[in-house]
């Protein structure tokens, strides 16, 4: 018997293991974007990219992803508009389409505020959105910026 250190003994039951079951690694990604991109931009379905390929539909997915491939439906996601985009009401979608001007695009264009109570100081502000909770006085104090407690308030009772 031969004495072989813990080290030694590794390298060889991998090698005896990959003697056994070869690691069958298949095509590189490299070697398949070209197709995923035909694929893709043909509309093919990605259950249909992904059989024909040799991978998982997430694995079509994610890849198409990070080539910026245009986004498409896939099992588990919802149809419809993503959460960022605004919806128009049919009227709004109507008068976009009739001769509109650039300023009234852009006017319809940027996010339309409302007034909030900001959760640090209690004043009302214009926020941009259900994110924005905190007026941009706050934001500058020294407070918000160490991440502490909220100021002291002293609110009425009664």
């Amino acid at each position: 018997m031969t004495d072989l250190s813990l080290q030694d003994q590794r390298p060889a039951a991998a090698e005896q293991l990959e003697q056994l079951m070869p690691i069958d690694t298949g095509p590189s990604w490299q070697e398949q974007d070209p197709k995923l991109r035909e694929l893709w931009l043909q509309n093919h379905k990605p259950e249909a990219i992904a059989e024909q390929l040799g991978r998982s539909v997430a694995a079509i997915m994610t890849r198409a992803a990070r080539l910026g491939l245009p986004r498409r439906s896939a099992p588990g996601r919802k149809p419809g508009r993503r959460m960022m985009e605004t919806r128009q009401t049919p009227s709004e979608t109507r008068s976009s389409q009739k001769g509109t001007t650039p300023r009234q695009q852009e006017k319809a264009a940027t996010p339309q505020t409302s007034l909030r109570v900001c959760l640090m100081c209690l004043t009302q502000f214009e926020s941009l959105g259900r994110h924005n909770r905190i007026c941009l006085s706050c934001k500058g104090s020294s407070e918000y910026a160490a991440a502490s407690a909220l100021a002291e308030i002293h609110l009425p009772s009664g």
